[in-house]
Formats: structure tokens, sequence, C-alpha cells
């Protein structure tokens, strides 16, 4: 465990030293380009101000967030609770800041009262009321090129897009179901399998090429990613699934099982031969699909070490193995949830 520990060290000593050198930005600017920002939301720092008001995006589902604090919705969505965009921007005049991962998958991203983004493939697709009717905008993206940082505005003519700071190509096409919906505040996913850092939201536009330059800092600070590993384990032991009731206060949990290590499918091949491994267990109060419950039978995981995914420390977790000494891992698959009747 004082391995684990060490290597937590290190890991908030680097999330640390990029996130205090994006503070360190020049005020100024910053002043002059957030003068007309009605909303931001950045993973690490769930609370985001909002004409005077505090609001948060809460999970629904299955989503959860990432080790950088990011939204990662998944088969589940994120939600902001009591924000009224539609009553702040009344005009046709908007703009769009995004700093994301895109998916493997097709997926919904962000839907907001005036504007829905979507991904289908290697293009994401813009749907806003404020468009020429029955028409969309579509721009390209390599998803394998993450994170990207957008900023996607409504003028006077029309719809620009500037990708990593750079006006790029879009294309204007027919679209057959123009945008109708009755939000009034912010839904992020919908089935999308990306993850979603920053998310700003402005009221006139903005300079794409500037806010890029002041993201630059932010951009660099989640570019190190945690390797994961694909490994091929027996349960030995397993922890009784709790009852909803047993929660208390809290919507979700995880529970630990321990698995002797069969094979290294993908990654690092130096995984010890015995592991305890977090498993979801209960999402929005509902139980996840799937936790392996068979003991002796094998099972493929995808983990990374759990002391990399700081995340997790304010989770309830119930732990029911014997073995207290076993290096600690996160499964980091997709969970999907069984909803409760």
């Amino acid at each position: 465990m004082n391995y684990n520990k060490i290597i937590y060290f290190f890991w908030f000593l680097l999330l640390f030293a990029n996130c205090n050198a994006y503070s360190q930005l020049d005020r100024k600017d910053n002043a002059k380009l957030n003068s007309d920002l009605v909303f931001l939301w950045e993973g690490g720092k769930k609370n985001r101000e909002s004409n005077k008001r505090i609001f948060n995006f809460r999970p629904v589902g299955s989503a959860r967030y990432g080790n950088h604090f990011e939204l990662d919705p998944g088969h589940g969505r994120f939600i902001t609770k009591g924000l009224n965009l539609r009553d702040i921007i009344s005009k046709k005049e908007w703009a769009m800041e995004i700093v994301m991962i895109p998916s493997d998958t097709n997926g919904k991203i962000i839907s907001l009262p005036f504007a829905e983004l979507t991904q289908k493939r290697n293009t994401l697709s813009l749907k806003s009321k404020y468009l020429a009717r029955a028409s969309e905008v579509q721009f390209d993206i390599n998803r394998h090129d993450g994170p990207f940082h957008f900023v996607i505005s409504s003028t006077p003519s029309g719809i620009e897009v500037y990708k990593n700071g750079e006006l790029t190509k879009i294309i204007i096409s027919v679209d057959k179901a123009p945008l109708s919906n009755e939000l009034s505040g912010i839904v992020v996913g919908g089935d999308w399998f990306g993850r979603l850092y920053r998310l700003a939201v402005y009221s006139s536009l903005v300079d794409g090429k500037s806010l890029y330059k002041s993201a630059q800092s932010y951009l660099d600070s989640i570019n190190p990613m945690i390797p994961s590993r694909k490994v091929r384990c027996q349960l030995k032991e397993k922890t009784r699934l709790p009852r909803v009731k047993d929660l208390g206060p809290y919507a979700r949990c995880l529970v630990y099982n321990l698995y002797e290590v069969k094979q290294v499918l993908e990654g690092d091949l130096t995984v010890p031969d015995v592991i305890a491994v977090a498993h979801w267990a209960i999402l929005d109060r509902n139980y996840v699909k799937d936790i392996p419950s068979q003991i002796d039978k094998e099972f493929d995981l995808i983990i990374e070490q759990y002391v990399l995914n700081p995340q997790l420390k304010s989770e309830r977790q119930f732990n029911d193995i014997s073995n207290f000494d076993a290096p600690l891992f996160y499964d980091v698959s997709v969970p999907e949830i069984k909803i409760l009747k």
C-alpha cells in the first residue's frame, strides 16, 4: 500500500502544478474575455457562478466523474439544477466554449435551450433554433487527437467554429428534424462516451483564438492520461451488495472484490498476482449490471490504479475482503444500471 501512496503523492503534485499554472493567467485579459460569461463549468471545480448564482452539474443514471473531475456521462447524463439559460440568452448572438475528448461512438454531447451538439463518428453536428429552417452545421474531428478546444459562435451571418484556435470549415446541410426542446438549463450526455472538461456559455460573440490561448495551460494539465490495463483474473472474494437503503444520504457506492491475476491482456505487464478492484455497485440509487459475483470464475477487467482516481475519495464504499494489503485498482469499464421499479 506504501507504493500506492507514493504514486498518489506524485500524481497530486502534477495536478496541483498544472492547475496552479492555469490560475496564473493574465487577469486583465480574462476579464475582457469573460465580460459576457453567463455559465462556466470546469473539471475539478464543481461549483460555478452564473448570473450571481452557483450551479452544479448533477449526475443522473450511470454518469460518473473522471480522474480530472471531468464529466463522463456514458449511458447516463449530467444536468444543471435551477439554471435558466432561456431567460438569460434571448437573442441570436451567443457563444459556447468546450474542452472535450470525443467518443469512439455516436451520441448526444450537449443540449441547451437554443442549441444541441451531437457526435456522428468523426463529425460534430450542431442544431440551433437560430439557424435557417431545417438546417444544421457539421464540422470534422479526429477522435484520436483530443483533447479539443472548440468555440462555437452564433453570429448575425451564421455559425463560426474555432477548433484549437483556428477557424475551421463548416458545412450547412438539410436537417429533417429541426431542434425542438423545452429545456431551460443544460444537459450533458445521451449515450455519449467522451469526456467533457470545460463548458462555458457567453451571451455575445467572443474571440475563439483568444479563448484558446487563455485555456492553453488548462489543456496541458489534462494531457497526462492514466494508463489502463486489461487483465484476465479469477474472482476469489467478493463484497456483499449493499441495500439501497444502506447508502443513507448517498446515491452511489463502490464495492471491493479480490482477484488472482491470470494474464495481462493489454497495458503494463507489471501487475501484482493478487489485486483488489473497486467496482461501481449502485449509481443514482439503482444497481449496476453485471458486477462480477461468481467465485473462481475468470473475468476480463479494464483497470486503473485507484490512487490515481481522486474523484472516488468522496464516494460511499463497502469492503468485505480479507486481504487489506492487496494493491487496489479501479474498474473503469462503462457501467449500465438496472432501473428499479
